[in-house]
């Protein structure tokens, strides 16, 4: 092999092992980002507020001030309810963060978005009013 070409090739090679670790610094920076991410749903009736972490499990639950009025019926339904739209947002959260780090259109992005969508479904604050 001439030397050119050996250059030529170590340059390659070189470009390859830094688009590599460009890759896994973005990949480690969106586990970091989603691993801490905390998201509220609100019921429609402002009775329950549940929090989420980055994987969509309850963290925290907060009742508004007509809880000591409300049914335990009401409650369980205010809950619930809370918990899935926050995990509704989880989803779209989880996509802005994926586009912010690897751009519009990635297909890491949609992947893993696509995943939360499935099992979370997505936030549309205009459907809520």
């Amino acid at each position: 092999m001439s030397m050119s070409r050996l250059e030529a090739v170590l340059t390659m090679i070189n470009e390859q092992t830094s688009a590599a670790n460009q890759q896994i610094d973005k990949a480690e920076q969106f586990a970091s980002r989603t691993e801490s991410l905390r998201v509220v749903g609100e019921s429609r009736d402002h009775l329950a507020q549940v929090t989420v972490d980055g994987v969509g499990q309850m963290v925290d639950l907060a009742f508004g001030d007509g809880f000591a009025r409300a049914s335990a019926d009401e409650v369980r339904t205010a809950v619930l309810t809370a918990h899935v739209q926050a995990k509704q947002k989880l989803t779209n959260r989880v996509r802005e963060i994926g586009t912010e780090i690897y751009g519009s259109g990635s297909s890491a992005v949609d992947l893993v978005a696509d995943s939360y969508e499935s099992r979370y479904g997505s936030y549309d604050e205009e459907e809520d009013r």
